[in-house]
């Protein structure tokens, strides 16, 4: 959500960083301005977020919360893997939607195999 925002604020915008004569420095003070106050509103933003979804963050089981973040980071680890490998999915990046589900769908087997084999009366 912010991070787009905070390039642009560190960076202060490209004029500012090379200048319009090629030269690496200042080139104005209202862009620095202008960055400051991009930085400022981005950080308020996410504090702002922050502080909303705390609470009812607080409540998500937090394994629950793993397990969703760990099967988002491999489904988005393979379809960008693939890509950069120069694979085209079968319609674009709607197949993202299915390796989702496919992935979920592994992961949720291998947890029930994990389970079955656990010696009965142990609590995890």
């Amino acid at each position: 959500m912010a991070v787009d925002p905070a390039f642009l604020a560190a960076s202060g915008g490209a004029d500012w960083f090379f200048g319009s004569k090629g030269g690496v420095g200042l080139m104005a003070a209202h862009t620095l301005g202008v960055g400051d106050q991009l930085a400022t509103e981005t950080g308020y933003g996410f504090l702002t977020a922050v502080g909303r979804l705390r609470a009812p963050l607080a409540r998500v089981p937090e394994n629950g919360m793993k397990f969703a973040v760990g099967v988002m980071l491999t489904s988005f680890g393979i379809f960008w893997g693939a890509e950069g490998a120069g694979a085209d999915w079968p319609g674009g990046d709607t197949a993202l939607a299915a390796l989702v589900a496919v992935v979920l769908l592994a992961a949720l087997a291998m947890v029930a195999e994990i389970r079955s084999r656990r010696p009965s009366g142990v609590a995890v």
